[in-house]
């Protein structure tokens, strides 16, 4: 129950009144006794804690600024630990793309890219033993007759890319190589370029883009080509000019890695994934053609071999392998935009928009440098190009 202050102090004035003087007097005599008494235990207190305090400053100091110091130490731990565990969580993303980047990409003469070559390795899903290092041409087709098989066991087509997604994601799970291709496989053939880590959602992915290549012909499915062509159509379409770039190297080197003679030295291990002037001489035309007309269709004419031919023909160019001057190359180079200010562009400065000089795209297959250097063109594949257009 709270009593109003006002009234304490009321009933005090009624009793003061009530007293004596003599009363008064002795009660005031109290009073100031009282106060004087608290005031001067204060003071002695205080004297006190001053002079502890003069005597052992240091100590005190010590102290104090030993707390700061753990207290910040602790603060600095607990941010570092927060920052660690954020990076981690970054590196879980980014490791995916380090690990595939490499091995997605298509080789040209020289050192454009630098393969991983991971060691032969299989899975067994619903009883085939597949190896996860041929083409995923071959993956996409065993993934299709997977398909096919429990099709005719009287699954849906869904369920069973569900059931094969499902036992991939499995393997990827046990075995860090099979993670490894899985993810590559998703980077380089599946549209979708949303980046995740969960296994079996990356596995779908990939049953879907090896479906996808397989239902692109009435043929057998046999390595790349026949569903290269729908994956061009799709990029190009959707002005994906960087990954439509890396395409058009991928079916120029698949198409054309099957039509070198047996005895080839491109066919010998230690040249596999290297582009080269014979890769293009062996291209059937029709492929070089139908790509060219794709990359016309979607950039209106701006980009595609032909455009590239106008202009080397323009500059005074020769073709197929006939010498052509380095001051042509370099106007060549100044004219699609693969030189600026007198020097070659890096890798990072290649334009892929639509409004990009024209005959700026494609490039990748005629790059002989690596990604961190200046671009450095293969001629001799441009005039072979050039001369079989």
């Amino acid at each position: 129950m709270k009593i109003p202050i006002k009234q304490i102090f009321r009933e005090f004035y009624f009793l003061s009144n009530r007293l004596s003087l003599v009363e008064k007097v002795i009660y005031g005599f109290f009073s100031i006794a009282l106060i004087r008494a608290v005031y001067l235990t204060i003071l002695n207190f205080s004297k006190k804690i001053i002079n502890y305090v003069l005597e052992n400053y240091q100590m005190i100091f010590a102290i104090f600024f030993g707390g700061l110091a753990i207290l910040i130490f602790g603060l600095g731990l607990y941010l570092y630990i927060s920052r660690a565990r954020h990076k981690q969580n970054s590196l879980d993303e980014s490791s995916i793309d380090d690990d595939t980047n490499e091995t997605c990409n298509i080789y040209t003469e020289g050192n454009y890219n630098e393969n991983i070559n991971i060691n032969g390795d299989q899975i067994e899903i619903y009883g085939d033993v597949i190896n996860i290092n041929q083409d995923f041409s071959g993956i996409a087709k065993e993934i299709h007759n997977l398909i096919t098989d429990l099709k005719n066991q009287g699954y849906s087509e869904e369920d069973a890319k569900t059931e094969i997604s499902t036992e991939l994601a499995e393997e990827a799970r046990k075995k860090p190589k099979v993670r490894k291709k899985l993810f590559m496989w998703k980077k380089c053939f599946s549209t979708n370029t949303t980046k995740t880590n969960d296994e079996t959602e990356v596995a779908r992915e990939v049953v879907t883009s090896a479906t996808a290549y397989s239902h692109t012909s009435s043929k057998d499915f046999t390595e790349v080509v026949s569903g290269h062509y729908h994956k061009l159509d799709e990029l190009l379409q959707a002005r994906k000019w960087q990954e439509a770039d890396l395409e058009t190297a991928n079916i120029i080197y698949v198409i054309s890695h099957k039509e070198l003679p047996e005895n080839s030295i491109y066919r010998r291990k230690y040249y596999e994934n290297y582009f080269s002037v014979e890769h293009i001489r062996v291209l059937p035309k029709k492929h070089l053609n139908n790509i060219n007309k794709l990359w016309l269709k979607y950039s209106d004419g701006r980009f595609g071999f032909s455009v590239q031919k106008r202009i080397w023909k323009h500059l005074g160019g020769g073709s197929d392998t006939t010498y052509n001057s380095e001051e042509i190359q370099k106007k060549f180079g100044d004219e699609v935009g693969w030189r600026k200010e007198g020097d070659w562009v890096y890798y990072s400065d290649i334009y892929y928009w639509r409004t990009a000089p024209s005959g700026h795209l494609p490039i990748l297959l005629m790059l002989k440098s690596g990604k961190s250097n200046r671009c450095n063109i293969d001629f001799a594949i441009l005039e072979v190009i050039v001369g079989r257009m």
